[in-house]
């Protein structure tokens, strides 16, 4: 089955991710955006977090895109996940050191409950003012979520990242997808909605027929030079119907 996965990435496949890297970078730059107008009003900061953690669910995905989970097996799928995201990594030339993949931030929004468990699980109960004037009492810092919009970073847990090596790869990969396909950062969910109806790729006009000697175009007075894909095929009619605008009129329309 592996033996036509580079036919595969080099007929389509690759259409559909770099679809779905370009919808989810598109979420998380939209929602960044909005987290850090709202975290400057006094009156609507309480509002950013859902917007961080959309911007955190977005970026999550792209990461999961590129270092995939999962992906250490030998199993079929566990190939194919390696296989298109080291495809993903080459082509988009992200390196290994890039900020998407670090996920701690990512994780302690995840696992918020976790974070909480370590609090109260751990937490020395003090019995008396005593205990509390102790020396080797500890007070465990509390979990928390915020963005602060002074440093340009967001916490989670007792976790930070900042936010503007994101946001700088982010367009970047956007720029290098345009690149890779073209048209893709105009509208992704057309570009998948295309890249769905051109799967599977369809055979060449000239592929073989039941007889793997004779071609489907045995008999046929077809020029070498002519289409040698659906594609060409259609562009050459739509050429040759603009050619003849009138060409659907009846003969008595003149006059």
């Amino acid at each position: 089955m592996s033996d036509d996965w580079e036919l595969r990435w080099a007929s389509g496949a690759r259409r559909f991710y770099v679809a779905e890297i370009v919808r989810q970078a598109s979420y998380a730059l939209a929602a960044v955006q909005q987290a850090l107008s709202l975290s400057r009003d006094p009156q609507r900061r309480v509002e950013a977090w859902p917007a961080v953690q959309s911007f955190l669910t977005a970026t999550a995905i792209i990461s999961k895109l590129l270092w995939p989970v999962r992906a250490e097996g030998a199993d079929l799928k566990s190939r194919w996940r390696r296989f298109r995201a080291d495809r993903l990594r080459t082509e988009l030339m992200i390196s290994d050191t890039s900020a998407l993949r670090d996920r701690k931030v990512r994780d302690s929004a995840d696992h918020f409950d976790e974070r909480i468990d370590d609090l109260v699980r751990d937490q020395r109960i003090p019995q008396s003012w005593a205990d509390l004037a102790e020396e080797e009492f500890t007070q465990q810092p509390a979990p928390f979520r915020a963005i602060d919009s002074d440093t340009g970073e967001v916490l989670a847990g007792h976790d930070r990242m900042a936010l503007t090596p994101i946001v700088t790869e982010l367009n970047a990969v956007l720029r290098r997808c345009e690149t890779i396909e073209p048209g893709s950062t105009s509208d992704p969910d057309i570009v998948m909605l295309l890249a769905t109806l051109r799967w599977p790729p369809l055979p060449s006009l000239f592929a073989p027929t039941e007889r793997p000697d004779e071609p489907v175009t045995a008999g046929a007075s077809i020029a070498a030079t002519g289409p040698q894909s659906l594609e060409e095929l259609i562009t050459l009619v739509v050429d040759q119907l603009s050619e003849h605008p009138d060409s659907d009129r009846s003969p008595d329309a003149e006059g």
